[in-house]
């Protein structure tokens, strides 16, 4: 008979028969000769000293801000993924907070991660750590997004050599060379969306993104080509709207319905410029819509058609009372 075991990637075979014999039915394959002691044992090839191929592991972890029993705050890991090359999932658990902390900002977590708030239930962080560790030791790559403040937060940041660690936000930026989110590489590479801010999916789409890179891109940077597309209002004319202040305006007429970072970016300098920059045009489109009806009920109407800006930059339109600018730029 003939056995077959598997173990890290390199195929064993073992023969069985007679012991010293050549039995009928025992198959004799090339690489097997004949023992001192009259059994077989196989003979040294150059298969036999490949190198063992190396195995790599996406990580994700999602995270709570805590305030420890010594007064200082910390990023707390609440939920982990770890995934191998075949995407199977190796861990996928909640993660306890620390003993005697505080919990002081979970709501990222609570919102996007859909994790209910109860951090004291879960895995305990060593555990996690432990595993981490083993496959280092085992020469494993460490993958990730953006992976230093996952390391970090797991307490193994500085047992992991260098060289075993792969941050894909370094391996896929922008036209630019900026840093994106996991969720615009993926969309952009692979024309689809996913659920974002789970650890177990975000650490399989890490996976797939990582094999993008070391295959199709051969291991090179991978340009991302993305846009914001902003608003800007500014040359504000305060009390031109009913006596309203410019911090009025913004609240009633132009705050978006949402200031998550992943939807769109707030810049205010408190005087003149409030720029909003949307990271997808159909986001821009629907908060310039909502303006619009605010503005429309309550008789803020434009006072001319809207103006191109040279140099390709948009479009600038005049309230009266304040200006809208609206364009995009690569980043």
């Amino acid at each position: 008979s003939e056995d077959t075991v598997e173990s890290s990637g390199v195929k064993n075979t073992s023969y069985h028969g007679s012991y010293g014999h050549r039995g009928r039915g025992m198959k004799v394959r090339s690489g097997v000769r004949r023992g001192r002691s009259g059994g077989y044992v196989r003979s040294t090839s150059p298969q036999d000293f490949k190198k063992k191929e190396v195995r790599a592991y996406g990580i994700d972890c999602e995270m709570i801000e805590v305030i420890m029993p010594d007064g200082k705050l910390q990023q707390a890991v609440v939920s982990i993924g770890i995934v191998d090359e075949s995407m199977e999932v190796i861990l996928y658990a909640r993660v306890r907070k620390p003993a005697n902390s505080a919990v002081v900002n979970d709501a990222f977590v609570r919102t996007a991660g859909g994790l209910i708030a109860d951090y004291d239930k879960g895995l305990s962080i060593y555990h996690a750590r432990d595993l981490i560790q083993r496959l280092v030791q085992e020469g494993a790559l460490i993958v990730g997004w953006q992976i230093d403040n996952d390391l970090k937060a797991l307490g193994v940041e500085k047992v992991i050599p260098e060289k075993q660690i792969i941050d894909l936000t370094r391996q896929f930026v922008t036209t630019n060379g900026h840093k994106c989110k996991l969720i615009e590489a993926y969309r952009t590479v692979f024309r689809r969306n996913f659920a974002a801010h789970n650890a177990g999916d975000d650490a399989k789409v890490t996976m797939e993104l990582y094999h993008y890179w070391n295959e199709a891109a051969k291991r090179q940077v991978v340009t991302i080509d993305l846009m914001f597309y902003c608003v800007n209002w500014h040359y504000f004319k305060l009390g031109g709207v009913g006596g309203l202040s410019r911090g009025d305006v913004l609240w009633r007429f132009l705050r978006p319905r949402t200031s998550d970072r992943e939807v769109v970016i707030e810049e205010d300098d408190g005087k003149n410029a409030y720029k909003l920059k949307f990271r997808l045009k159909s986001d821009r489109d629907a908060y310039l819509l909502l303006v619009t009806r605010r503005l429309d009920s309550s008789g803020i109407l434009p006072q001319s058609k809207p103006v191109k800006i040279v140099m390709g930059r948009g479009f600038e339109t005049d309230y009266g009372t304040f200006r809208k600018h609206v364009y995009e730029t690569i980043r």
